[in-house]
């Protein structure tokens, strides 16, 4: 999905950028023609632009790549302290070729296609300067309160009419900046809220006690006496062919809590069994469901009263009373206690200890290394948002350079025509920002789903994380704003108005 987004990122930058050197350069582009130049020469020269950036771009690109791999995969890296391996060696996957290949090629196809543009025609038509084309009065102008509407407003609605492209792109822009960072940032915001669901929401115990499968019950029963713990059995069982766990609850206690769809904690009922929610499709509250215990060749059928978020894994959960009742024959596998490990002694039945507070740590050092991609996201947003808008602030200049002209003319000063640039990028800014919300949200929801689909995390996005990226949206697009706003004050009048001519 990341590289996907910022491909796009890069695709959208070299088409903004070679739209405003193909305009930009378009008297420069009759010259040429005009002096003899073929079509073709003129054309290979510009898509030469795109070519030789592909080029240098994926070198450099690639060589940091693997910098920034070694620093994050690396032995004594971010992931050294989260992962054991063998063999900490970088490498490439095959399908990088073929994308690097074809984005070169691409990006000398934008070159190509952008220059080819304005060579149509004659010498004589690519000498003349960029003048917008003619435009009817569009539906909007025809409602009746458009005349009531201000000068500005009016203004910047027929310019937005009569060049689509870029308002498109512009959009295009601000929504994927808005992607990054709502989708970076909720990122964070959700790890945390898990970690937080494992802290304080379903886990109040010091010490998890792994006990060997199939113990003898007497002996489990005279440790969990003496830990004072809740207890937690969990086998795999199948419904109708689809593998689960049967996860057997007895919380008295409250050492461990088993949650719904709210995060909200269930008093666990006698009558029935819950569903997780990824098994929430397979029978309706009040429904009945089938299930075989692997091993054995009885099946069960039970009634669902209930679903609940299952944190690790895709389970069916019940109390011990309703095991005992139905017959179902079980081991436990876990006890829940108040004790730290150093003061529960060894035992035969005892397979291990596993300190709740270890658990939390080694998921926030994985959070700590998240923060650096939330990092890389930010800063690829602010990027992103500079670099496209940037450009397509510099089209919008070069294209309404007569219509600023004329209104220097009529009296319009620098700072009043400074405003009405700026404006323009606020409004589109505000539609970008209503957009990308829903988009970003959406975009991270998707990257929970199909990364971390086994945890049945809950999508969490804090004000903060709102708040930032509508700011920085609208501080990326307000400075750009400003920067390209400040060139109508070198606005040549006479060379601007004469120029149809």
């Amino acid at each position: 999905i990341l590289p996907v987004l910022f491909l796009a990122i890069a695709i959208l930058t070299m088409v903004t950028t070679m739209h405003r050197i193909a305009t930009q350069e378009k008297t420069q582009i009759g010259v040429l023609k005009a002096l003899g130049f073929k079509n073709r020469t003129i054309l290979s020269h510009y898509s030469s632009y795109g070519l030789f950036i592909g080029i240098v771009g994926s070198v450099l690109g690639s060589v940091l790549g693997y910098f920034i791999c070694k620093l994050v995969m690396s032995e004594n890296g971010m992931m050294g302290t989260y992962f054991d391996m063998p063999d900490w060696s970088a490498a490439v996957p095959a399908f990088c070729y073929p994308v690097i290949a074809g984005t070169v090629l691409l990006l000398a196809l934008i070159s190509f296609l952008s220059v080819r543009a304005q060579l149509r025609g004659t010498a004589a038509d690519a000498l003349r300067p960029y003048t917008p084309k003619k435009m009817k009065k569009s539906i909007l102008e025809k409602l009746p309160f458009f005349p009531k509407m201000s000068f500005a407003t009016k203004w910047n609605l027929r310019d937005l009419m009569r060049h689509k492209s870029r308002f498109a792109m512009t959009l295009v822009g601000i929504v994927g900046c808005m992607i990054l960072l709502v989708g970076g940032l909720g990122m964070r915001d959700t790890m945390s809220g898990f970690l937080d669901l494992l802290d304080n929401g379903i886990s109040h115990y010091a010490t998890k006690v792994n006990i060997v499968e199939n113990s003898e019950r007497e002996k489990v029963d005279l440790l969990i006496a003496d830990l004072d713990g809740d207890w937690e059995s969990y086998s795999g069982i199948s419904i109708d062919g689809y593998t689960a766990t049967l996860d057997i609850v007895h919380n008295e206690n409250g050492r461990i809590s088993v949650i719904d769809e709210d995060n909200k904690e269930i008093d666990l009922q006698n009558d029935g069994v819950y569903l997780c929610l990824r098994l929430a499709d397979r029978a309706k509250i009040g429904e009945f469901i089938e299930f075989s215990p692997y091993g054995s060749e009885e099946t069960y059928r039970v009634k669902v009263v209930g679903y609940n978020r299952s944190v690790m894994t895709e389970s069916v959960t019940m109390t011990d009373t309703l095991a005992d009742e139905l017959g179902i024959g079980y081991s436990v596998s876990a006890v829940y206690t108040n004790k730290h490990s150093s003061e529960i002694p060894s035992s035969e039945i005892i397979t291990g200890k596993q300190d709740k507070r270890q658990l939390i740590d080694s998921f926030s050092s994985f959070v700590q290394i998240m923060d650096s991609m939330v990092l890389i996201l930010v800063i690829a947003a602010v990027i992103l948002g500079i670099v496209v808008l940037y450009n397509l602030g510099i089209m919008s200049y070069i294209e309404r350079s007569r219509e600023l002209a004329t209104l220097k003319v009529l009296g319009f000063r620098s700072n009043r025509i400074g405003q009405l640039l700026i404006s323009q990028n606020v409004w589109l800014t505000l539609i970008g920002v209503i957009l990308g919300l829903p988009a970003g949200v959406g975009t991270l929801y998707w990257l929970i789903t199909a990364l971390a689909g086994e945890y049945e995390m809950k999508l969490m996005l804090g004000p903060l994380t709102y708040s930032v990226s509508i700011v920085l949206t609208f501080g990326v697009s307000m400075l750009v704003g400003w920067i390209v706003a400040k060139n109508n004050r070198k606005i040549n009048m006479v060379e601007a108005l004469k120029n149809a001519e």
